[in-house]
């Protein structure tokens, strides 16, 4: 009763000086019953906002909405502007639209601050009537839209409930889950991870910094399936609000999918550096791997992806102070990957002292204190690049635990122009020490940068890249591309060409000789993200003079049962013979693969003299260097170095095969001779330089068992020529 009579004072007070109106009294009304009918006096609840400030923590802290105390208030955020010319004064831009006769209106009200171009428009309901859905929008009246309802189409902002049969409110609109502000999408994201799913929605939270150059970009996967499959529905905008503009400070988005079919798809989100050369260049990634089922009405995603990973790499140029290995001498030092776990500073310094000198070692491991490897693990691996000046920089691909490993996939990325020196780059990645499996994965795969095209000419036989001369380039393209580098693979830069580059091709009349262009599949295109292709040719050699089958060790099914490779040179005279000489060592298939060009017709000609090796450099530097054909014999010289230019993981079975006129073969003896290889070993490497020299001095311990293996100059004289020779010719291999 007291409670009462003090309303009915109140009530009193104020109609003694306010106007009524038919507007201030439903106001006043509701305020007093709800009051009352709270025992609250006329104050509203702490959490309402009552002035500008307040209402800027609301949206920091609920949102738009919030429900709690039988309350219902939504603060809408809304451009402070001017009325224009046009409009009748004092009309107010933003109506807001209710279902009809659901809840009373406990206060509406606006606050505008002098240091914002916004104001907050505060409303707050209560009382609900009855049992059912009530819906709340912002509309724009300025649209001049002749349906101003509920919004959908003209709204600024909408919001449903739910008034249950005990009258208490539940929100039912995507917000009710969704966050819409800082203190939301950190409690979301801590609690669903930043890659979740939700009934048929996927929510990808971006935290970023402003200010900087890497931002978040929508992966490639995503735009081939948006439309038909999976719809990005909109995205909100989560950072926190402020009265006015900061330089820097946090970006948050929650990024909203929502299935449309049944399937499997891929949705991916990296966080990049913001350049158009460097596209590539990704620190972290989110992947939604996801199965979408029961009518696009459930989604499972592979929850073996990490989305704590952060990576990034430490540069340094081969020709620097900072490597214990530098120049050119890197390539036999430093060429193999090797990676690393490291969960302590000791560990870091312990497998950096091998690559790095004493001040970047310092500089390197200052970036990591005690307290980061209590909770991380830092991992590790080593990168040179293999092209000598294309590859500056490295991105992310995914992090994945799958079948008890940990799966690193990383990009290093191939640009057009060679720079002047090549890069010895440390791979870096962070993790949670939760996340780490027992066996850590580096994947590598090369992507080609921004609007680069490669165009190889490649054997279809052997898969060999096959040489061409510069001087031929412009008459085997037809003047139609420009501005390149390289020689096979050729690296093309199309960002400011207009033309079709789908339609180049190669002119096989400027082919080096015996070379026509492959009838079953001459050209493919692979065209990848980022306006970029492989523009493959496949030619085969229709005169194979001589060459080097080089297959992986490790083939499946290569090899067939019980063999043994040793030096066996032999000849073959018919296709029979060749069937029956490749099937002591290899199988039906890889016969097929890759001796189908010596068929009948060859043989008919001409006879093919072979010799089969193990080498475990890599394959790359084994040569055939020149046949000398007499009456008593052939002696064919190739070169086959020795494991000073380094061992490969992966041994390599090489098949030579060299092609000789019927004409010129009478049944000779058949010699094949290792070329430089004057110390005898059967290999060709820097003892045999030692050797040379000392026999050139008349050294008296030294001996050259045959002397034409010691003649590169081919003059018949074994002098400081052919010792200058050998030199250069282990220098190629140095840099090969």
């Amino acid at each position: 009763m007291k409670l009462k009579r003090m309303v009915a004072a109140f009530l009193a007070a104020a109609t003694a000086f306010i106007p009524l109106s038919a507007d201030s009294i439903p106001t006043l009304l509701s305020q007093t019953v709800y009051a009352e009918a709270h025992g609250m006096g006329a104050a509203l609840p702490d959490w309402i906002p009552c002035d500008f400030d307040s209402a800027l923590s609301f949206r920091n802290t609920y949102g738009a909405t919030h429900v709690q105390d039988g309350l219902i208030c939504i603060v809408f955020k809304e451009n402070a502007v001017k009325f224009q010319e046009d409009e009748p004064q004092g009309m107010r831009r933003y109506e807001v639209v209710t279902t009809k006769d659901m809840m009373s209106e406990l206060t509406h009200k606006s606050y505008g601050s002098a240091d914002s171009n916004s104001c907050y428009e505060v409303v707050v309901y209560y009382a609900p009537q009855e049992k059912g859905g009530f819906e709340v929008a912002l509309v724009d009246t300025w649209l001049k839209s002749s349906e101003l309802d509920l919004g959908y189409n003209h709204a600024v902002a909408y919001y449903s409930f739910m008034i249950d049969d005990n009258m208490d409110i539940t929100e039912t609109d995507i917000y009710s889950w969704l966050p819409d502000c800082e203190a939301e999408f950190k409690e979301y994201s801590d609690n669903n991870g930043k890659v979740s799913a939700m009934d048929n929605y996927i929510v990808f939270c971006l935290e970023s910094n402003a200010g900087t150059p890497y931002d978040w970009f929508e992966g490639i996967e995503t735009p081939s399936i948006r439309y038909d499959n999976i719809d990005r529905y909109f995205i909100e905008d989560c950072s926190p609000e402020t009265a006015q503009p900061l330089d820097g400070g946090t970006i948050l988005k929650a990024v909203v999918y929502t299935a449309e079919i049944d399937g499997n798809y891929l949705i991916r989100w990296d966080y990049a550096y913001v350049n158009d050369y460097q596209s590539n260049q990704v620190e972290r990634t989110l992947i939604a791997d996801c199965t979408i089922s029961d009518f696009a009405q459930k989604i499972t995603l592979d929850d073996s992806y990490i989305h704590d990973a952060e990576f990034s790499y430490a540069h340094y140029s081969i020709y620097s102070n900072d490597l214990k290995a530098s120049s050119y001498d890197i390539y036999n030092s430093f060429s193999q990957s090797e990676s690393a776990v490291i969960s302590s500073k000791e560990e870091l310094v312990s497998f950096l002292s091998a690559y790095l000198n004493n001040k970047p070692l310092n500089q390197f491991v200052s970036q990591y204190s005690d307290s980061f490897f209590e909770d991380n693990v830092l991992l590790l691996n080593t990168y040179l690049d293999p092209y000598r000046g294309r590859v500056m920089s490295h991105g992310l691909d995914s992090v994945q635990n799958k079948d008890g490993k940990l799966i690193i996939n990383y990009n290093s990325i191939i640009f057009a122009n060679l720079m002047r020196t090549s890069y010895f780059d440390i791979l870096k990645v962070v993790i949670p020490k939760k996340e780490l499996e027992e066996k850590v994965v580096w994947n590598n795969k090369d992507t080609l940068n921004y609007d680069l095209k490669r165009i190889s000419i490649i054997d279809e036989d052997t898969g060999d890249y096959i040489p061409i001369t510069w001087e031929s380039i412009p008459d085997l393209f037809g003047n139609s591309i420009k501005y390149f580098e390289g020689q096979n693979p050729f690296y093309w830069d199309t960002e400011f060409f207009t033309d079709d580059w789908h339609e180049i091709s190669v002119d096989e009349k400027y082919l080096p000789e015996g070379y026509v262009l492959s009838e079953t599949e001459p050209k493919t295109i692979k065209e990848y993200a980022y306006n970029t292709a492989d523009i493959i040719f496949k030619v085969k050699n229709t005169i194979p003079v001589k060459g080097i089958t080089k297959i992986s060790a490790t083939t499946p099914d290569l090899f067939s049962k019980n063999i043994v490779i040793g030096p066996e040179p032999a000849v073959a005279t018919s296709k029979s013979e060749l069937t029956e000489i490749l099937s002591r060592y290899m199988s039906e298939n890889y016969q097929n693969k890759y001796f189908s060009a010596y068929n009948d017709d060859f043989f008919k000609d001409n006879v093919l003299l072979l010799n089969f090796c193990i080498d475990s450099t890599g394959g790359n530097k084994i040569h055939i260097d020149d046949t000398d054909v007499s009456s008593d014999s052939i002696s064919v010289y190739y070169t086959k170095p020795s494991t000073d230019f380094g061992i490969c993981n992966t041994d390599y079975f090489c098949i030579l095969h060299v092609t000789v006129s019927k004409t010129e073969y009478n049944s000779q003896k058949i010699k094949w001779k290792f070329t430089g290889d004057t110390n005898g070993d059967g290999e060709f490497g820097i003892a045999d330089l030692v050797a040379l020299q000392k026999w050139l001095i008349a050294s008296s311990d030294t001996k050259i068992s045959d002397l034409t293996v010691a003649d590169l100059c081919k003059d018949n004289n074994i002098d400081v020529f052919d010792l200058l020779a050998m030199r250069k010719k282990l220098v190629e291999f140095i840099l090969t």
